[in-house]
């Protein structure tokens, strides 16, 4: 669920350059790594986070690669 909503707030699909992986930690948190990628693959937006909720998480870690620039790497219009 956190991906989905992280991908929701990105506005991603099948072709958008976004990668996330979400996993539990052993204390029983929830962790997500995620990243957008430039077109030409020089420019990597990286953010690992950890939440106990998982919408709470993909709002959070969405949140923060778009303060990384990921609106303007996936060209989203600017709100």
């Amino acid at each position: 669920m956190s991906e989905r909503t992280m991908l929701h707030i990105l506005q991603g699909n099948c072709h958008s350059p976004i990668a996330a992986l979400a996993r539990t930690e052993p204390d029983g948190r929830l962790g997500l790594r995620a990243r957008v990628i430039s077109l030409d693959g020089k420019t990597v937006l990286d953010v690992h986070e950890w939440a106990a909720d998982p919408i709470t998480l993909g709002t959070s870690v969405a949140a923060a690669l778009l303060r990384q620039g990921a609106r303007d790497l996936l060209n989203l219009p600017a709100r």
